[in-house]
């Protein structure tokens, strides 16, 4: 199975058009089709992530009796989160056909066109939700008849994002997954850190071939790691999601406007180049920790000389 390019991050909240003017007013993400099918259960805009290669933000909400979308918020509490990456393979019956092998039984679908399932080891329990197409239509959110809207000026007071940099997903033992990736669906690490680098955690980057979003894996190091905190509560969930902004002084005054808090905020000099980064809380973005992060120079954030050898 080969998983070469991501399509969209999608959410689900209970206010849809609430989750939409927040991530337009602070994001900068720009609305481009709406719809609501009832008989999938789905009421939805599509985002575009201004700057980035054609990837979107899916903001997703229940419609109709019996949703499914109604059923996750209701094992959720009622809040909003991370509901599925969506990706694009080659061919769907194959990866369909290897996921079956491996003992990861798709839940949902639509014969011939797009499946849902979680990709981590299934020894592990559901890790992330991956919604997989195949070639053809593009629709796999219930967007079938979606129908353009007309996108408003980007605002001038928003973070200035300009990419999806990567999914986080937090896992017991970074090289297991990094493996796991790498023979299920082609994933390349190509970068991490040494084991004693941070007192509590441990993480490399994983390269999807074909896509300019990337995988990151962390795990917990140490006594009393947040990410053994997290794994307790979520399992082998996301843990973030990560967005690069083109001007940090810019992203920092919107985030005072519009009344966000970012936390655990760092900063350093690589090769003679400034980066930053920081994080916003899930209460204040709709359900997702969202990590910024600034580079003066591309490339200095994740260093390359970090790339593993071979072998």
């Amino acid at each position: 199975m080969r998983i070469y390019r991501i399509d969209h991050i999608a959410q689900v909240v209970p206010d849809l058009d609430q989750q939409v003017e927040l991530l337009q007013r602070l994001f900068g993400f720009l609305p481009t089709h709406r719809w609501d099918n009832s008989e999938a259960g789905t009421r939805g805009v599509r985002m575009a992530v201004p700057g980035s290669s054609g990837h979107t933000w899916m903001v997703l909400a229940p419609s109709g009796e019996g949703s499914a979308l109604q059923a996750w918020l209701d094992e959720h509490g009622g809040r909003p989160g991370l509901h599925h990456v969506g990706v694009e393979v080659p061919d769907l019956d194959a990866a369909v056909a290897e996921l079956e092998g491996r003992g990861l039984k798709p839940t949902d679908g639509v014969a011939g066109r797009w499946v849902e399932a979680s990709l981590t080891p299934p020894e592990h329990g559901p890790g992330v939700l991956f919604r997989m197409r195949g070639p053809g239509s593009l629709a796999m959110c219930g967007d079938d008849d979606a129908v353009p809207v007309e996108s408003p000026e980007p605002d001038a007071a928003s973070l200035g994002v300009v990419a999806v940099d990567h999914v986080c997903q937090a896992f017991a033992d970074r090289d297991e997954l990094a493996r796991w990736y790498a023979d299920l669906a082609g994933f390349v690490q190509v970068w991490r850190t040494p084991i004693d680098e941070h007192p509590d955690m441990a993480d490399l980057v994983l390269n999807i071939p074909g896509s300019s979003i990337c995988w990151e894996v962390i795990m917990p190091r140490g006594e009393d790691s947040f990410i053994e905190k997290f794994l307790a509560r979520n399992g082998a969930a996301a843990h973030h999601v990560t967005l690069e902004v083109a001007d940090w002084d810019r992203a920092m005054e919107a985030c005072r406007k519009h009344g966000v808090e970012p936390f655990d905020d760092e900063e350093g000099v690589t090769d003679g180049a400034r980066w930053r980064h920081t994080f916003l809380h899930p209460k204040q973005t709709g359900g997702i920790l969202v990590q910024l992060f600034w580079e003066e120079r591309p490339g200095v954030w994740v260093r390359s000389d970090k790339i593993p050898p071979e072998g």
